[in-house]
């Protein structure tokens, strides 16, 4: 079996419990199911494997939220109770409790930061860190402060002593951060997966 989750700028490929990333769309053996965000690149997909089933027209997820990315759908649907959080280039923060999603929320991840702060001025400059001080002492600490730590704070004020699930590019560094939480990488091949089992019941 062959899941693939085409993104914005990567390709997410698990086979066999494996997981490898791609620039470009390629032809798979086997089953294969997919979800996607990015309508050129599936249309190249769909043309190298016509058979793929596309997992968003399947999926049962409860939810008022609209326009909720599959990828989030996904990655949430892995959990029944908790917080599940997706850091990469914006970080999605999204609350689950009894296989219901409350609701989430959308906020630039560490990279855009980094980004916003370089427009400002040429001197703010930092690496992502952890910081154990609550008042910052040099310019490095005070941008991690305002990024980092606003990240940090934002999951905190939605997690109130939920599980923290973290996935993503920055997720393993997040998760060294974030208390109560968990790092998992194939947090949405998880949700495809169940919704695999899901749909071999009908």
């Amino acid at each position: 079996m062959v899941l693939v989750d085409i993104g914005n700028t990567n390709i997410h490929i698990w086979i066999d419990g494996k997981t490898i990333n791609k620039k470009s769309p390629e032809k798979y053996n086997g089953r294969v199911y997919y979800i996607s965000v990015n309508k050129e690149k599936e249309k190249i997909f769909k043309k190298l494997n016509p058979d793929a089933v596309n997992l968003e027209k399947y999926v049962l997820f409860d939810t008022a939220y609209k326009g909720l990315g599959i990828d989030r759908i996904m990655a949430c649907k892995s959990i029944s109770d908790g917080v599940v959080v997706d850091a990469g280039s914006a970080v999605t923060i999204d609350i689950m409790q009894e296989n219901r999603h409350l609701g989430g929320i959308i906020m630039p991840g560490i990279y855009a930061f980094k980004q916003a702060f370089g427009t400002i001025s040429e001197v703010l400059q930092f690496n992502p860190d952890i910081i154990n001080t609550f008042y910052p002492n040099n310019t490095s600490e005070a941008l991690n402060m305002g990024s980092v730590g606003a990240i940090k704070c934002m999951i905190e004020k939605y997690s109130q002593n939920r599980k923290v699930y973290i996935t993503g590019g920055d997720g393993e560094f997040l998760s060294r951060v974030i208390e109560n939480s968990e790092y998992i990488e194939d947090l949405v091949f998880l949700g495809m997966l169940k919704t695999i089992k899901e749909l071999e019941k009908k």
